[in-house]
């Protein structure tokens, strides 16, 4: 910005900005030079904008952008959600009968538009009939893409303004309403609206899944609670047999409502188990012997200290 629209901007005799800016702001007259100045004023804690007696509030236009494109200029709640989805659908819909071949003209360009931005027809003149007609055969193998929806809106927009033109009402209420479903797919199909409502579905099935997992797992922790004792009664050999044959376990005990992955898990844990009971049973005599030997030491102590120690330790509760 050069010297003289900076200086242009500010207030030579209070300092203040005549422009507005481009964020919501505050505006009011300036007790010192008497003309609009414009500021932004934030609460002290972060809330937002502070209005006070005597100023006006202003969101530039264009500033609040709805988008499903989460971004920083605002972030939808369902109530928006609602609203934003009627403005993609219904927001621009003729207001009456004599709107509906302007409507038509309309949706028609919108149709072009897209398909000249398309890259499936990249290179592709479609002013030109043998461009055209190659861009049809391309769109074909791609019957369920936005494009293609497009052509179909193209085409029923040209058969509204023939129906219109001829008085035809049957064709004209056929042709409407399929003009109308043709421009619904060219919205749902758009790249971001696509995207969003994918990962929604994705977002809806974890949501599912965990739900299912949650109401399953009860269930099967108390059927392996249950079968513990069954295992507890097994001889380690059978148990090495059925985990090392990885046959199925459930015909061997009559279960066939969990699943054979938990059934194996148990009989390893039980498996497991018989180790744990030797490697523990090794080790009680010396840890016998460890407690005499601190015991026996304890007593030497306490043999051995003068009788006033001996009290304060007795006192303190260590002997």
């Amino acid at each position: 910005m050069a010297p003289s629209a900076l200086l242009a901007r500010f207030c030579s005799h209070c300092a203040k900005s005549l422009a507005p800016p481009d964020v919501p702001h505050l505006s009011s007259e300036c007790a010192d030079c008497g003309r609009r100045a414009y500021y932004v004023r934030q609460e002290p804690n972060g809330g937002g904008i502070k209005v006070e007696a005597g100023e006006q509030f202003t969101i530039p236009a264009g500033f609040i952008q709805l988008s499903l494109q989460p971004g920083p200029r605002g972030k939808l709640f369902r109530p928006g959600l609602t609203f934003l989805l009627r403005q993609f659908f219904i927001g621009a819909h003729p207001k009456d009968a004599t709107e509906m071949l302007s409507f038509a003209e309309e949706l028609a360009s919108q149709a072009d538009s897209i398909l000249k931005k398309s890259k499936l027809l990249e290179g592709l003149n479609l002013e030109e009939e043998k461009d055209a007609q190659t861009a049809v055969e391309r769109l074909k193998q791609h019957n369920d893409s936005r494009e293609w929806h497009a052509t179909t809106m193209g085409a029923f927009c040209q058969s509204v303004r023939q129906a219109l033109e001829t008085n035809d009402a049957k064709q004209a209420a056929w042709s409407g309403y399929m003009l109308g479903t043709a421009r619904g797919l060219t919205i749902v199909t758009e790249p971001l609206f696509e995207q969003t409502l994918w990962r929604g579905y994705l977002a809806n099935d974890v949501v599912y899944e965990a739900a299912a997992a949650a109401s399953r797992t009860p269930a099967e922790s108390e059927a392996i609670k249950k079968l513990a004792p069954l295992f507890e009664r097994l001889d380690e050999l059978t148990l090495h047999a059925w985990v090392d044959s990885k046959l199925p376990i459930g015909p061997r005990i009559g279960v066939t409502n969990l699943p054979e992955e938990i059934l194996a898990a148990l009989a390893k844990w039980h498996l497991a188990s018989f180790q744990r009971s030797r490697e523990k049973a090794a080790r009680e005599p010396a840890e016998k012997r460890a407690t005499w030997e601190l015991r026996l030491k304890w007593l030497m102590f306490g043999l051995a200290v003068p009788p006033g120690i001996f009290a304060i330790l007795k006192f303190l509760g260590v002997a």
